[in-house]
């Protein structure tokens, strides 16, 4: 692993944050400790990908489910394995419905933790490249003219260049003029490449 991704501890035992960095850290992961949610949220989230290690017995501050349910009321997604000593079905079942990505009992078996980790990397990485595709998508589809963007919303909606025609009262040689400008534009090679990019940059029928 590079430094490009990034594991985030929030566990509030210091023997246990030691073991964590020392486990990850072998295996090739860069780790960031905290000891508080306050930490947690005052460092903010990295802009690599990244996911969370979080203890859900937290001392006598927030639980981890509540940690958790703090981080999405601030719209940070960042992947996250629950940890704790103690846990019933409930607590399981409410980390979960709030989006978990996995949940370890201590003690845990380290090879166990680290394909959680893996996993919960592969998600914020794949998540990360589907927000640079759409922003790279909405750039794209700014540079179209209005003329152009009725055409592709037309097209999205599975109308034919002779069913756009008629219904935007032009030729139909405008019309494949202003969609090949429009594909070109958003870097669309084919109607199905169109579809997708449009959906991305958020024009829809």
């Amino acid at each position: 692993m590079t430094g490009d991704h990034a594991v985030l501890v929030l566990d509030d035992d210091r023997f246990i944050r030691t073991g964590l960095d020392r486990l990850l850290s072998a295996h090739g992961y860069k780790v960031r400790l905290h000891a508080e949610p306050d930490e947690l949220f005052r460092d903010g989230l990295p802009s690599v990908p990244s996911c969370l290690l979080l203890d859900n017995q937290l001392g006598e501050c927030m639980t981890g489910v509540q940690v958790h349910e703090e981080l999405l009321r601030r719209g940070w997604f960042i992947p996250t394995v629950f940890l704790t000593a103690h846990w019933n079905v409930q607590l399981v079942v409410n980390a979960m419905r709030a989006g978990a990505d996995g949940f370890l009992t201590k003690p845990f078996d380290p090879d166990e933790l680290v394909d959680a980790v893996a996993l919960a990397l592969q998600r914020s990485r794949t998540k990360q490249q589907g927000e640079f595709a759409a922003a790279e998508a909405r750039v794209r589809a700014a540079s179209l003219t209005p003329r152009e963007r009725d055409i592709v919303t037309l097209v999205v909606s599975g109308l034919l260049n002779k069913e756009i025609a008629d219904q935007l009262d032009l030729a139909l040689i405008t019309v494949k003029v202003h969609r090949g400008r429009a594909m070109h534009k958003l870097g669309a090679g084919n109607p199905a490449e169109l579809v997708h990019i449009a959906g991305l940059a958020g024009i829809t029928s």
